[in-house]
């Protein structure tokens, strides 16, 4: 298990829960959307939220690892060492788990006839992104075939890991860099904020 030495995390604790503007919006009535459209837009915002502090919570695990290897030996002695690297795995893991769905989510947002209106621009920028997140999230998906079948090659990791540049996450031989995740979660994030607003579009496929 790789221990970091520096945090190459974008920070992104300004990007604040959107939960409760979406429970607002709901209160002050949707008028304009269909139902699918709603319930898309509910699930979409809820899972936004979900993959930002999962992120923050991997971050922090980080954080936490790099100040763990500044402690004295002394205190080490007394207390023992922390590892916070399974908990940045399991965070990191639902993280990405998250923006999977986000991914499959906007599909079907921008294949209702009545769904709130975002730039399509951003749409086709976050959509440059997916691949990596879909190949890491299947192959953690399906570990547990890839062992049954001795598929896995040694050396290569069966769970969430560090990077050698501490940059990125791996699994099998499939990686993300956190520029590229924390790229898709702003993009993501921007789109909530946009369906937000409850302006409905009749939208129409990328030709």
């Amino acid at each position: 298990m790789a221990i970091p030495t520096e945090c190459k995390m974008p920070d992104l604790s300004s990007l604040k829960p959107l939960l409760n503007t979406l429970f607002l919006q709901v209160f002050r009535g949707e008028r304009g959307l269909s139902q699918k459209a709603r319930r898309y837009r509910s699930n979409f915002v809820r899972l936004v939220d979900k993959a930002l502090r999962e992120y923050r919570e991997a971050r922090q695990c980080i954080l936490a690892q790099i100040a763990e290897a500044n402690r004295s030996p002394k205190d080490m002695a007394r207390e023992g060492r922390i590892i916070y690297m399974v908990e940045f795995t399991n965070h990191i893991e639902t993280c990405i788990n998250a923006v999977s769905r986000l991914f499959r989510l906007l599909d079907r947002i921008k294949s209702e006839k009545e769904s709130p209106t975002f730039p399509r621009e951003l749409r086709r920028l976050v959509e440059t992104k997916s691949e990596p997140v879909t190949n890491v999230r299947n192959a953690v998906e399906h570990i547990d075939e890839y062992i049954q079948k001795d598929e896995i090659a040694p050396g290569q990791p069966i769970m969430l890991a560090l990077i050698k540049n501490d940059d990125g996450v791996a699994v099998l031989n499939y990686e993300i860099k956190f520029k590229e995740l924390a790229m898709v979660l702003e993009n993501m994030y921007e789109i909530a904020q946009y369906i937000l607003t409850v302006k409905k579009i009749k939208v129409k496929p990328l030709v």
